[in-house]
């Protein structure tokens, strides 16, 4: 019983369990994802650094699904690292950190840009370690990643353009000059599409950041921000997510907006719900804590079950999708595995798709484009081979070979 006390109160050894569960609901997700359309022209077609990065892992451990999202997965359990690091800069007690990791780790955005190709976990990483130096009293050496990160992606302007309000707010011109001049640095090397039709896209917008955070934590997420704004302090972590989210909805309200540029510097601000969420809290004697409690559990269970929603995604053919299974949000990244191996299973390694995305991700898997043999989807008569997809009973897909 001693032994298991002194396990509980040690802080690392906590988190590392918590890092252990969540890298194993990562890799378990993984093993169930296909690579699709978008994932594939990045891997074939692009020229960013995404694209160098899954190309120069997939030479290094076999062109594979682990070794195409290996590097993201690694990237994102850094960033749980970084920031349970930031948290014991930004919050005062062992329970309080704990509960951060823990909500950031298993927010439903941060699992599925763990465990997908795109660059959402590199901007958390920079945004990360700059505030880390930056708490750590390094500013010198904080600018310096910010210097870096112009040269990896257009959107780090959200970034610039946080710490340029802050540096504003506490008139540091250390601060709030030289991300001036890299926020305007961004608009002279890149281009940025503000063009075409007004259109709003604000309901859509408000729609993704409630699948991101899962909708109760969105709407805490709102109340913490504003509450920050009219009531406390104000730090550079509060700045940049204020920025963030504030940019996206404005923008929305004209063109449809690339969340997945302004998602990265909200999920950071976990570490803001759980300062103002205790602080609430402990305010308050034990009797008058029952709200909160409750509160507390709902948010827990939005989480857990937005979480669980995601890492056993195939479960959900069977409960929700029987009946129509391109409804599934997971099944533009599902299918092509599959069906690559029942192609190799009839010594197929060539055949005619018309489909020109679907044979992109075919390419992935061994699987090139010509032969006698055409493969279709669509029903025809006396087909030579038909391969059927299917998970815990349910048929998912449905391709004829002739």
């Amino acid at each position: 019983m001693r032994n298991f006390n002194q396990i509980y109160k040690n802080e690392d050894f906590l988190f590392a369990f918590i890092f252990m569960i969540n890298a194993i609901f990562l890799l378990y997700a993984i093993s169930n994802l296909s690579i699709s359309y978008y994932e594939a022209k990045i891997f074939y077609n692009d020229t960013n650094l995404a694209s160098l990065i899954i190309n120069l892992s997939c030479r290094v451990f076999g062109q594979n699904d682990y070794a195409l999202r290996l590097p993201f997965l690694v990237i994102s359990l850094a960033n749980s690292i970084l920031l349970y690091r930031l948290s014991k800069r930004l919050l005062k007690r062992k329970i309080d950190r704990l509960f951060c990791v823990v909500l950031y780790m298993f927010l439903p955005g941060v699992m599925t840009s763990a465990i997908l190709v795109n660059m959402a976990g590199i901007s958390i990483f920079f945004t990360l370690l700059f505030l880390y130096l930056f708490e750590l009293k390094k500013t010198n050496l904080a600018i310096f990643i910010l210097i870096i990160s112009v040269f990896i992606d257009k959107y780090f302007n959200i970034l610039y353009l946080g710490v340029f309000f802050y540096g504003l707010y506490k008139n540091e011109k250390k601060l709030f000059i030289p991300s001036f001049l890299l926020f305007i640095l961004t608009f002279i090397f890149y281009d940025f599409n503000i063009s075409g039709k007004p259109k709003s896209y604000f309901l859509d917008t408000i729609g993704v950041y409630a699948a991101v955070f899962s909708p109760l934590l969105f709407l805490f997420f709102i109340y913490c921000v504003y509450r920050i704004w009219v009531k406390e302090e104000k730090n550079i972590l509060w700045f940049i997510v204020i920025t963030s989210f504030c940019a996206s909805l404005i923008l929305s309200l004209r063109q449809k907006v690339e969340l997945e540029e302004f998602l990265p510097y909200c999920v950071i601000g976990v570490p803001l719900i759980i300062r103002v969420f205790f602080n609430s809290y402990r305010v308050r004697l034990p009797k008058f804590r029952k709200k909160y409690n409750i509160l507390a559990l709902f948010l827990g269970f939005s989480l857990a079950f937005s979480s669980l929603f995601l890492v056993f995604n195939q479960l959900q053919y069977f409960l929700f999708f029987k009946n129509n299974p391109q409804k599934h949000f997971i099944y533009k990244y599902d299918i092509a595995k599959e069906l690559a191996k029942e192609l190799k299973k009839l010594d197929l390694t060539k055949i005619v798709v018309f489909d020109d995305e679907l044979a992109l991700r075919l390419k992935f898997y061994g699987i090139e484009r010509g032969s006698s043999l055409i493969l279709s989807s669509e029903a025809i008569t006396n087909p030579k081979h038909i391969i059927k997809i299917k998970n815990t009973g349910v048929l998912k897909a449905e391709f004829y070979i002739f």
